[in-house]
């Protein structure tokens, strides 16, 4: 399977933590012929990791950006940011057409184990739903054309409550199917009530474990 891991979000709680996230991540996925992209926004401890990167040759494209400061639509502007980052990262990739699958994938989080489907198919978002009737936010794998039609900005307004929400507002409007897929990953945050200014929706760690169903979701 040719994948293209898009890896974005804030660099929390620290540089460290966040290149171990990336290692592991990138060898969960050893067994696929995968090309890694990560894009995070530029501070003190993203200008530590992209050093750490460089110097120990970790296998993964690493762009910084300046903080996506626009609040617009609904959850203090993270809707839109969540995909306004997706989207920035998926234009550095010059051929993710040609990919088998993308994934998508949060920076503070690292990639335990992953049971990719034999056959991504088209108009599918892979993807688990949570136990409040959406699909889950921070990991999906999907076709290159339908990442095109779920993290987009053009024409959207983002005035929904959650990236849950978000995520399935274009499900719905393009008229995707959904599947889960089998993962466990760990998401790390600390316990600060907001990080460059912004609430922190969980300030624990948690674990995601999907296994047919939901084995964890903390």
């Amino acid at each position: 399977m040719n994948i293209c891991n898009l890896i974005t979000g804030a660099t929390r709680p620290d540089a460290e933590r966040v290149f171990q996230n990336i290692k592991t991540t990138i060898e969960a996925l050893s067994e696929h012929d995968c090309e890694h992209y990560a894009l995070t926004y530029k501070t003190d401890e993203s200008l530590k990791l992209q050093e750490k990167i460089k110097n120990e040759n970790l296998n993964v494209n690493l762009f910084l950006i300046d903080p996506i400061e626009q609040a617009i639509g609904g959850y203090n502007g993270n809707n839109y940011r969540m995909v306004r980052c997706i989207e920035l990262l998926a234009e550095k990739v010059e051929n993710l057409s040609s990919f088998d699958c993308v994934l998508r994938h949060r920076i503070d989080c690292e990639l335990l184990s992953i049971e990719v489907p034999e056959v991504i198919k088209e108009n599918t978002y892979y993807a688990p739903w949570m136990p409040w009737n959406l699909p889950f936010d921070n990991i999906g794998l999907m076709t290159p054309e339908v990442f095109k039609k779920v993290f987009h900005t053009e024409g959207k307004s983002f005035e929904e409550p959650t990236p849950h929400h978000t995520i399935n507002q274009s499900i719905v409007t393009q008229g995707l199917q959904t599947e889960p897929f089998n993962f466990k990953k760990r998401l790390y945050q600390s316990s600060d009530p907001e990080f460059m200014g912004v609430p922190q929706w969980s300030k624990e760690n948690r674990t995601f474990h999907h296994q047919d169903e939901w084995v964890t979701i903390h």
